[in-house]
């Protein structure tokens, strides 16, 4: 798990560095969406419902082209700072890992002046 959340930190930062050069606001808040991927449409629903059980985000599961895999979407209206963006980032990798799916990271459109 350790190395995981280390690997995580390492790519938000990655990212965020990125939309630097491309003069993101970090402060101003956006629409930020967390995306997971799994085999098990069961584990997918799961995931959705208590992500939107608890009111963490607004999660919604859809079928990915090939047909064998689903995605959930989970969408945060949140500002991206690297101390808000690591710890939620963090808190999705735990919640994969919990059920048991694959956490692809996060994106947001790049926010300007």
């Amino acid at each position: 798990m350790f190395e995981l959340l280390h690997q995580n930190v390492l790519d938000d930062t990655d990212l965020l560095r990125k939309n630097d050069k491309l003069g993101d606001i970090f402060t101003t808040a956006r629409e930020v969406d967390f995306a997971f991927e799994t085999g098990d449409k069961g584990r997918a629903d799961d995931f959705a419902e208590y992500v939107n059980g608890k009111s963490y985000g607004t999660a919604a599961v859809s079928k990915i082209e090939d047909g064998r895999r689903f995605r959930v979407l989970v969408l945060i209206s949140m500002p991206i700072t690297q101390n808000v963006i690591g710890c939620v980032s963090g808190f999705m990798v735990c919640l994969s890992r919990l059920f048991q799916i694959d956490y692809l990271g996060w994106g947001s459109v790049i926010q300007k002046p």
